[in-house]
């Protein structure tokens, strides 16, 4: 019952988090505009459309692990709903952090507590899995070494990608955003081919 209990609460936060989202863009002006004044409107908003863009895209590769985790666990106990609020708890952060970045894009304080948030809803998701597969404590004792090795190491890729983007930040505020486009194909890439390969 726990368990089902816990699904539940991660769908909603999830979800939450994807709509709260949508409320970072500016609000549309209440007068008439020239066709230029749209144009150039547009044209400011698209920070923010990126940054939306990305995080949704985020929060969307967490949810689609979420899920692919709990179709595995078969119960819970205390360590791991604490594991699993605590990555919960930095998804809930993700449309502040996506607020910061939107609106102080290219401060270099802004990227990593983004980065963070994102890197710690992963970290403690990461951790979850570990400590249900382990033994398989939660899980069925039937459950392949493969599938939770395979398990675990897409759960990987979020944390590194956003960790990185923090030494691209380093480097230029732009180099943060492109560690997040090009890291996440990247990864998810090289982990295709790795598992051809074996």
């Amino acid at each position: 019952m726990e368990l089902r209990r816990l699904s539940r609460l991660s769908d909603i936060i999830f979800a939450g988090a994807m709509t709260l989202m949508a409320l970072t863009f500016d609000p549309l002006p209440h007068k008439e505009m020239t066709p230029q004044e749209v144009t150039a409107f547009l044209q400011a908003q698209l920070p923010s459309f990126a940054v939306y863009i990305l995080t949704f895209i985020g929060i969307a590769f967490y949810w689609l692990s979420h899920l692919h985790q709990f179709r595995y666990y078969k119960r819970t106990d205390t360590v791991h709903l604490w594991l699993t609020l605590f990555s919960l708890l930095f998804v809930v952060l993700l449309p502040y952090a996506n607020d910061l970045a939107t609106i102080y894009d290219g401060v270099f304080v802004t990227q990593c507590f983004y980065s963070l948030s994102v890197s710690g809803v992963g970290i403690f998701s990461t951790a979850a899995w570990v400590y249900a597969t382990q033994n398989r404590r939660l899980v069925d004792s039937d459950l392949s070494d493969i599938t939770i090795r395979q398990i675990r190491q897409e759960s990987y890729v979020e944390p590194i990608v956003s960790l990185f983007a923090i030494g691209g930040a380093l480097i230029h505020p732009l180099g943060w955003t492109l560690t997040f486009i090009l890291g996440l194909p990247l990864f998810f890439l090289i982990q295709r081919l790795l598992r051809t390969h074996k």
